[in-house]
């Protein structure tokens, strides 16, 4: 049986498939740390803790053990997109049943645990409202919250050199280094940024370079220890058939990190692959996925794997490929500042490099889009490799370029075996809204943004649109998808004004309307 309760009766129900109270844990002489009584995993991937981690509910992070092993922490979203932090403690040899920890706030959501090396502080991002002093923000940022033997501190926001107040998922290294992404960017999605502690104080913030960031989509960065090795979830044409992907990066004995790979069919799947997290004692991999999705399993669950199949990994050949270093720096700084005719410039060095870098050329193609340079965008996508041209990204780009030339119907007839009913359908509907909307075809662009959000539609869908349409100027588009955004649910006044993508949209004066709808 799989619990199906929805977040406000997680609690309860969970308590009522139990036994009782206290979950007993098996011990074992060869692991000093107890994973909930699980019998460990081989390399293939298994299901952790099914109907007491893993539920019919949405796990969104991976569990974060403490270095001790006596709690456990993890993320459950609720059908309106709010997260909750639940935690597990082990005393005198027993789980504790779930609970929320102590600072839980409940008039605002958390997301991503994860422990200092030396297991005194939690870090987590949220909604919450800052203390006095700190400047608010719209949406998430990391918090920390000190662990001591009577429990937990009262959380605060985390070092504000480094945390500006739209972080998401995060993960800190034992030298103190954090990862995180975010989705602050003109040209790109969502990208891992680094702040280093040097002294006790950190530094400015710095992009991970291309190609481990594109200008795509890049979230939950888990960082090793020791800084060897990056693992994160993106969507980029290498994906299985298209889908968000964890891959891998490792830094080589130079300091330079490594070419990505995917991690492959032992961890991902033709489903979506997220949240990744290595056990403390570094001999498992725990992440989440959707493969098991259902009517009554709506989202994601935790597997673990062995942690070997990293080894297996770092052998590959492109694991070996170090990124030249100044040219990814370069170039990821050019896509992230939307830089179009930089971007192309330093595209152009990227594939006399790495001719075979996909993910570059589908870049490239889109950049060109930009440029309204359609048919050297159409020479360079028919000149690819002839076992590409299979490749659901390279197909989409194909179709968007002719678009552009207005040759709707030959666009059309490319698309339609893509847009049958798959998994993956609602992200190809989002992704041409997208693209179309950058080309400027706004009839077009709506039109697939309506095929996504009937599939799923949700008020944060209607914000990031308003946020393109306020970049490229359509303010009035934009004040109607914002409006669109607090029919469904979300709070203009917490949620817009202090958001530095609406800042065009601050003076006009149905955005002082709207924000006066929360008051």
């Amino acid at each position: 049986m799989r619990i199906s309760s929805p977040i406000p009766n997680f609690f309860g129900r969970l308590i009522a498939i139990l036994p009782a109270l206290w979950i007993t844990a098996c011990t074992s002489e060869s692991h000093s740390i107890d994973y909930l009584g699980q019998t460990p995993p081989g390399m293939q991937a298994e299901l952790f803790a099914p109907d007491l981690i893993s539920t019919n509910n949405y796990e969104h992070s991976a569990p974060a053990f403490s270095p001790d092993g006596t709690t456990v922490l993890w993320t459950v979203v609720n059908k309106t997109y709010r997260g909750s932090l639940f935690e597990m403690t082990y005393v005198n040899g027993k789980w504790s049943a779930p609970h929320r920890p102590s600072f839980a706030d409940t008039t605002a959501d958390d997301y991503y645990p994860s422990f200092s090396a030396d297991g005194k502080k939690l870090y987590f991002s949220s909604r919450r409202k800052v203390p006095s002093g700190y400047t608010p923000t719209s949406d998430m940022r990391i918090w920390e919250v000190e662990r001591t033997a009577d429990g937990w501190g009262v959380p605060i926001p985390f070092d504000t050199v480094a945390s500006k107040g739209i972080e998401y998922a995060h993960s800190i290294a034992a030298n103190g280094a954090v990862y995180f992404s975010s989705p602050l960017g003109g040209g790109t999605n969502m990208n891992i940024q680094k702040t280093e502690s040097q002294n006790g104080k950190y530094m400015p913030l710095a992009l991970i370079p291309f190609s481990i960031n594109s200008v795509d989509y890049e979230d939950g960065p888990y960082i090793s220890p020791d800084e060897s090795f990056l693992i994160f979830e993106s969507q980029r044409p290498e994906g299985i058939e298209g889908s968000l992907d964890l891959y891998i990066s490792f830094k080589l004995k130079d300091g330079q990190w490594s070419l990505p790979v995917n991690m492959g069919p032992t961890i991902n799947s033709k489903s979506s692959e997220r949240f990744a997290k290595l056990s403390p004692d570094g001999k498992y991999l725990f992440f989440g996925s959707n493969r098991n999705m259902s009517a009554e399993n709506w989202g994601f669950d935790i597997f673990w794997i062995d942690a070997k199949v990293i080894d297996e990994l770092r052998n590959n050949e492109i694991s070996q490929t170090a990124i030249e270093q100044a040219l990814g720096e370069e170039l990821i700084d050019a896509l992230y500042k939307n830089e179009v005719d930089r971007s192309e410039v330093g595209l152009k060095k990227w594939l006399s490099s790495y001719p075979n870098s996909l993910d570059a050329i589908v870049i490239y193609s889109s950049v060109l889009r930009k440029q309204k340079n359609y048919a050297e965008a159409e020479k360079l996508l028919n000149n690819t490799a002839p076992d590409w041209n299979k490749n659901v990204s390279i197909l989409m780009e194909k179709a968007l370029v002719k678009f552009g030339l207005n040759k709707d119907d030959a666009a059309r007839t490319l698309l339609a075996p893509l847009l049958q009913e798959s998994a993956r359908l609602r992200d190809r509907y989002m992704y041409l809204s997208n693209s179309l909307l950058d080309m400027k075809k706004f009839n077009l662009s709506d039109a697939y943004f309506e095929k996504a959000i009937a599939i799923h539609s949700n008020g944060y869908e209607y914000l990031r649109r308003a946020r393109k349409l306020a970049h490229i100027g359509e303010k009035d588009k934009a004040l109607e998808h914002l409006y669109k955004a607090v029919a469904l649910g979300l709070n203009a006044r917490q949620e817009f004004q202090n958001d530095p993508d609406l800042v065009s949209l601050q003076s006009d004066v149905r955005f002082q309307k709207l924000l006066e709808t929360s008051d």
